[in-house]
């Protein structure tokens, strides 16, 4: 987003040219709740004649290592039905961790608004809890997000693999912090899964 006078510095206009070309309509402000005006930066390039090419990004995850073949047969999923797509992104861990490569990847091109689309076989391969929050930081940033299948799991089902991910996670930070502490085996914990 873009102040004001950062609009008429790369245009090269006055304030008063501005006003002008809110009036006719060439640009329109995003007003934030403080009540100060901002410009998106890909409508003043637009004035520029500048017309950047954003992206379909397909996005699929899965949670471990031994879920591969569901990883290639996810993105064989999305690309079987979005044809004209710019680009595949994968990962491999839990939903609950939003610090995973390909997710940081897809929230910087978001960010960056290099991205018009972003499509997923179901919401919970995107992140598992805070899905509308990513919806609502797209919707800012002028992109759509699609997912293909929203009937994945009845709710009692993904209620009890949220609970069970969230109670490995948890335990997972316990016996690893401090397990001196601690013992894993004692608590009946043998493998921690991110």
């Amino acid at each position: 987003m873009l102040r004001p006078k950062e609009v008429c510095q790369r245009l090269g206009i006055s304030y008063a040219t501005l006003r002008e070309y809110l009036k006719k309509g060439y640009i329109q402000p995003v007003v934030l709740q403080s009540e100060k005006w901002r410009f998106r930066e890909e409508d003043v390039e637009r004035l520029m004649g500048i017309v950047r090419k954003r992206k379909v990004v397909l996005y699929a995850r899965v949670s471990s290592n031994t879920q591969k073949d569901d990883l290639v047969n996810q993105v064989k999923y999305l690309e079987e039905n979005v044809k004209e797509h710019d680009r595949v992104i994968t990962d491999v861990g839990s939903g609950l961790n939003v610090k995973r490569k390909g997710f940081i990847k897809l929230l910087r091109m978001i960010l960056n608004n290099e991205v018009s689309k972003v499509v997923v076989a179901y919401p919970d391969r995107l992140v598992r809890f805070g899905f509308e929050i990513v919806e609502e930081v797209c919707k800012a940033h002028n992109c759509e997000i699609v997912v293909l299948n929203r009937e994945d799991e009845t709710p009692e089902q993904e209620l009890i693999e949220d609970l069970i991910s969230i109670l490995v996670s948890f335990s997972g930070e316990l016996c690893g912090v401090g397990s001196h502490k601690y013992d894993c085996a004692e608590w009946g914990v043998t493998s921690m899964r991110r």
